[in-house]
């Protein structure tokens, strides 16, 4: 008899334990994958562990390899939040019977200089003498995170066609690996490139990496809506809700500890009017969404 009722008290703490674990409403998250999968966790699990503590939800990180598999994810409502540039937003943002498994964004990205400090830059080594202003990358070699990427490349594209300058006919370029910004700042450091596009904030980020003094900003495309945090439309209203609550209170001391690109220190609430702009942009650069 009291083998039974030692057996019976186990299962009974079994079970509670695994009501316990299975209390927490589980919703998935990822992120832009600009940078590699170890700096990502490092930044984001700190703060999904608070967002945990705020919403009472488990939040699980999900990787995508590069941003294409991002873009449709999102585009697929394969992933339940997600933090990602402007244009992969718009690229993968709802629309009524075209993409209704598509995000909607709730919040942006803010710095110490507002919700609009996200901007591309155009990198090259500081000892490149052949390179003195933009009219010179004409005919060069360059390095761009990738052909979707906002300020890795499109917004370099759309600020040398101001020039006079199409990147894709009269530049060599190359798209780098997993659309990783640090392989572009590796290949201007390193000379296989000429010049690189990368966002801002990414030098400030990989201080610690590389000797960023050995570069030098050649020039910066004019400024748009930053990151953009989004749930997907099949997220309950009420999750989303609360999710997007959770952000727009994380505290600023821990956004800056987490080092996010640009230096986010909050977010702010996003409308679809905010990426008017962008929109004009994409089209100028031939860049659907």
């Amino acid at each position: 008899m009291k083998k039974i009722i030692a057996l019976a008290l186990a299962l009974a703490a079994n079970q509670s334990l695994c009501a316990g674990r299975l209390s927490a409403q589980e919703v998935t998250f990822a992120m832009l994958p600009q940078v590699s999968v170890e700096k990502m966790a490092a930044m984001w699990q700190p703060l999904l562990k608070q967002l945990e503590k705020s919403t009472g939800l488990k939040f699980v990180q999900k990787y995508a390899k590069d941003f294409d598999e991002f873009t449709k994810m999102c585009q697929d409502g394969a992933v339940d939040f997600a933090y990602s540039n402007p244009v992969i937003y718009v690229q993968s943002a709802y629309k009524p019977k075209d993409r209704e498994a598509g995000h909607k964004a709730f919040a942006i990205a803010m710095t110490a200089k507002g919700s609009n400090d996200f901007y591309g830059l155009f990198v090259i080594r500081a000892d490149n003498d052949k390179i003195k202003s933009l009219a010179d990358i004409k005919g060069k070699k360059g390095w761009i995170t990738g052909k979707t990427s906002a300020a890795g490349f499109i917004f370099q594209q759309a600020y040398a066609m101001d020039n006079g300058i199409d990147m894709w006919k009269d530049c060599q370029l190359t798209e780098s690996p997993g659309n990783k910004q640090e392989k572009v700042v590796g290949s201007v450091l390193n000379k296989l490139a000429d010049f690189g596009t990368v966002r801002n904030g990414m030098l400030e980020v990989m201080k610690d990496q590389v000797d960023v003094k050995q570069l030098r900003v050649l020039a910066e495309t004019p400024k748009y809506p930053a990151w953009v945090l989004s749930a997907g439309a099949g997220v309950k209203p009420e999750t989303a809700e609360k999710v997007r609550k959770a952000f727009l209170n994380l505290p600023k001391a821990m956004l800056l500890s987490a080092q996010l690109p640009g230096k986010v220190e909050g977010f702010v609430p996003a409308k679809e009017s905010d990426f008017d702009m962008l929109k004009k942009t994409l089209e100028k650069t031939g860049v659907p969404y």
